[in-house]
């Protein structure tokens, strides 16, 4: 129903592309593309390639400046990193951050450490909670009386003033800008849309936008469908990252339920629910184990054949064997459940697909909550406990829906039927 990216941080890449920002979430980066506005749409999202701990979670990130430009640095946890940016080699060991960039002792956990942008670009920017501290570059030295509060500096209210996630400074047109990002509930409705009442709540990614030059907020968006729009494909393919974790860690979970001899009763019961057997013969099984060895094989081999696409009018689709597309429904139809159930389900489309595609929620009580029939293409599909079990073996909603209830134990069916999880 949102996106659930926290945005950690950026990096500009002014010798490969002085367009092209890497930014962080999580495990998970993206490019993206400030001449042409959106991200670069195929190849991400990726994995970052520094040293653990700082290739996930990171707390923000810096290209080094005057003296130090042959670096950039990598926060997180309290330490920094610095990395020579030729070869992306480490240089040294981590190293305490609030020792070394003169910030108070106390300040042993960031919110964000990023650039500044336009007449401040001289300047590095540390958050923690509601106060932050100025980096001289020039100077090699933390600026005269900081701390300073958020809130009356950088002109934020409300979210904006403490607890940040993370920061994008902007290039090109956008380089006199500071994207400030917070997670914060909300209510949704099924389209993703804030609502005042009814619908989910949801903790979601909002935004404001600070000038350097003007020293003021020029743009606050917080409904989490413009939040994903605004940002052309960003939200989406960096919440697919954490989504092929997910699918990965379910379809394991499957892979071992099934190689099982004999079965376990709870696998017994999965084939059941998915597959239309309870007592399924060699052949239905090892048809089963095949397939989640092509799915896994499928998701570890993400994000090639897969980009993001503008005004794609659904979450996923699939050509068979060639590409998968995700638009921004993948982040504002779906929660995180929703969206490694939608990733198992096109990885079924990619390598096996037989023209069988029956939700798992048609005409079934999902969560307590009666589903009608669906209605693919104006075809009304029958309800999905009655598919026989030849065509539940090339179902791709069955490998999502078994894989799940494998993983976790329950039969949860993750999808459109249950889209806020």
């Amino acid at each position: 129903m949102s996106s659930t990216v926290r945005i950690a941080g950026a990096l500009p890449t002014p010798d490969a592309d002085p367009s092209l920002s890497i930014v962080f979430a999580g495990g998970w980066s993206v490019g993206y593309d400030w001449a042409a506005d959106h991200v670069v749409i195929a190849g991400a999202p990726v994995q970052p390639l520094f040293p653990s701990p700082f290739d996930r979670d990171l707390d923000g990130a810096l290209l080094g400046q005057q003296a130090f430009s042959d670096f950039e640095y990598v926060f997180q946890g309290g330490n920094y990193q610095r990395i020579k940016l030729v070869g992306l080699q480490p240089d040294g060991d981590p190293a305490s951050t609030a020792e070394n960039w003169s910030l108070p002792s106390d300040w042993t956990a960031l919110d964000a450490v990023f650039p500044g942008g336009g007449v401040k670009s001289g300047f590095a920017y540390f958050f923690h909670g509601p106060d932050y501290m100025r980096f001289d570059w020039p100077a090699n030295a933390a600026s005269a009386d900081y701390p300073k509060p958020i809130g009356p500096n950088w002109h934020t209210s409300g979210a904006f003033t403490h607890d940040l996630d993370g920061e994008i400074t902007g290039l090109r047109a956008f380089g006199t800008k500071a994207y400030l990002f917070r997670t914060v509930t909300t209510r949704v409705n099924r389209d993703g849309r804030r609502t005042s009442s009814g619908g989910f709540v949801v903790n979601a990614p909002v935004y404001c936008r600070y000038d350097f030059n003007g020293e003021v907020v020029d743009n606050t968006v917080t409904d989490p469908v413009d939040v994903v729009g605004q940002w052309n494909g960003l939200f989406p393919l960096l919440d697919a990252g954490p989504a092929i974790e997910l699918g990965l860690d379910w379809i394991r979970a499957a892979e071992s339920a099934a190689a099982a001899t004999p079965l376990a009763p709870a696998t017994r019961t999965a084939f059941g629910h998915h597959f239309m057997t309870g007592s399924p013969d060699a052949t239905v099984v090892n048809t089963v184990r095949s397939r989640l060895t092509q799915i896994h094989e499928r998701l570890t081999d993400l994000p090639n054949q897969f980009k993001w696409t503008a005004d794609l009018g659904f979450p996923a689709v699939t050509a068979p064997g060639a590409l998968t597309q995700i638009g921004d429904e993948f982040s504002t139809f779906h929660g995180p459940n929703g969206r490694a159930a939608a990733l198992i389900h096109e990885a079924c489309h990619f390598r096996f697909d037989a023209g069988v595609d029956v939700p798992e929620w048609s005409d079934e009580v999902i969560d307590g909550v009666p589903q009608g029939p669906a209605v693919i293409n104006g075809v009304t599909m029958p309800r999905y406990s009655t598919i026989p079990t030849t065509d539940a073996l090339v179902n791709p909603s069955s490998y999502a829906a078994f894989a799940q209830e494998t993983a976790l134990g329950d039969d949860t069916r993750f999808g459109a039927a249950r889209p806020q999880l």
